[in-house]
């Protein structure tokens, strides 16, 4: 008796299309850095100097990986980071979420959130160091209140444009309060919540570096600012590149799993 292959023709050529899409991405990614190697050697070129080069730069963070000095500066920068991000995302979320759920609270902080995102990231930190000083706990009050309206407005965002139907439905089969705000809430949230917690990552490990730059002696921040005051190009760069390099991969440990994990629990019924 023969068999009918049943095999769908246009789900295997998206299949494979994919898989070639997925191979390409290596390639893609060396080839650009490939690109932006090149052209910042040749701006080093032309320059006369003042550009530092490649391997100038290669040397510096040759330098600064030998130095025990620069494990510290990384630990003290990954320590803060790690406060602002976790003050930042749980703050902005709840208070995202708040303003998704109810409205009078809506009307009362979104002023508030807007005038928030208008204000310059730097102008936080200068009106703590005026107001309460240059202490470490003022550049980190200074650093979450920088990244907190990124945060509540994604979150924001996110709940109020969920699917009102869901929530008329909790109540006709009276679904408890749990049961209202883990499976049908979080569900919903769950993708938003992760991209909240994403963009607070992307603006704190950002912010954290210019806020040690501006009022703290150690860090990352601060020894860019150092070598910037000794005009030292190639070692400004440096401290960036590993510090961009380390981020990167705690973005691509911590995030890529979530994600999978998320994408799993909002998908099972």
């Amino acid at each position: 008796m023969s068999t009918v292959d049943t095999t769908d023709p246009l789900a295997g050529a998206a299949s494979a299309a994919g898989t070639k899409r997925e191979r390409a991405k290596p390639l893609s990614v060396v080839v650009a850095i490939g690109l932006i190697v090149a052209a910042w050697q040749v701006v080093a070129f032309m320059s006369s100097g003042w550009v530092p080069g490649i391997p100038a730069i290669a040397e510096a963070i040759v330098s600064l990986l030998g130095r025990s000095s620069t494990y510290s500066d990384l630990g003290i920068t990954l320590l803060r980071l790690l406060i602002a991000f976790v003050a930042a995302t749980v703050l902005g979320i709840l208070i995202g979420s708040a303003m998704g759920l109810w409205r009078p609270f809506e009307a009362f902080a979104r002023p508030l959130v807007v005038v928030g995102l208008a204000i310059p990231d730097p102008m936080y930190f200068i009106f703590a160091v005026l107001l309460l000083g240059t202490d470490q706990e003022v550049g980190m009050l200074a650093l979450v209140l920088a990244v907190i309206p990124f945060v509540v407005h994604g979150a924001d965002s996110g709940v109020r444009n969920r699917d009102r139907n869901l929530d008329e439905m909790s109540r006709v089969y009276k679904l408890s309060r749990r049961s209202y705000f883990v499976d049908v809430l979080g569900r919903q949230i769950a993708p938003i919540a992760l991209a909240s917690m994403r963009t607070s990552l992307a603006f704190s490990w950002k912010i954290v570096v210019l806020m040690e730059a501006l009022t703290q002696p150690n860090g990352v921040g601060a020894q860019i600012y150092y070598s910037f005051r000794l005009l030292r190009p190639a070692e400004m760069i440096a401290y960036a590149l590993i510090f961009v390099v380390i981020m990167r991969a705690v973005e691509f440990i911590a995030f890529k799993p979530l994600d999978r994990r998320l994408a799993g629990w909002v998908g099972s019924r």
